[in-house]
């Protein structure tokens, strides 16, 4: 599902160029991401398996060198060697974003089926998640590549940080979200 929701994504694309290998190799990047976040992190999944989201807690993004070593020979196979040297430079340029000093829930994955898009299914997840920001008071960050997720974001309260563009690649904003402490 979420190969699916993620193949026209920009980064997917500058990492996969090739539309004939791109959903293969997806679906094993993927697999990777979601062992990650369900080991240190929450991985929420609507009933139909047709939205998921992605969070680590504060102190787990970006990973630390050690993580990224234990985590090399898998992201190699996911990749390929084609894709992985492209997939280096995407994880390196969102790590150089991060903010630094303030403790926040990172969102990694925000991804809906191609299928089910536009009925609320990702809001629905994105707001159990900013609950979860809003009762421990913490703040929520997250990058896309996506220039038409940037309003989506803005409708829960998330504003630009950064804009960069990747080298040879798409722009990337990073997002951040103070809790709404009148929520809770």
């Amino acid at each position: 599902m979420l190969a699916r929701a993620f193949e026209q994504d920009p980064l997917a694309r500058y990492v996969f160029p090739d539309d004939a290998v791109r959903r293969r190799r997806l679906i094993s990047v993927y697999r990777l991401y979601l062992r990650v976040f369900a080991r240190g992190g929450r991985v929420l999944v609507n009933d139909a398996r047709s939205a998921a989201a992605l969070w680590l807690p504060p102190g787990r993004y970006p990973l630390t060198w050690a993580q990224h070593l234990r985590l090399l020979p898998r992201m190699l196979w996911a990749t390929g060697a084609t894709g992985f040297a492209a997939a280096t430079r995407v994880l390196d340029h969102l790590d150089s974003m991060h903010p630094a000093g303030k403790p926040f829930w990172y969102l990694g994955v925000l991804g809906v089926d191609p299928a089910s898009q536009h009925r609320g299914l990702g809001s629905e997840l994105l707001r159990v998640g900013l609950r979860v920001c809003d009762q421990e008071d913490v703040a929520a960050y997250l990058e896309t590549a996506e220039p038409g997720n940037l309003s989506f974001y803005a409708r829960f309260g998330f504003s630009e940080l950064v804009e960069s563009r990747l080298r040879g690649g798409p722009t990337v904003w990073s997002l951040w979200r103070d809790p709404d402490r009148d929520s809770v």
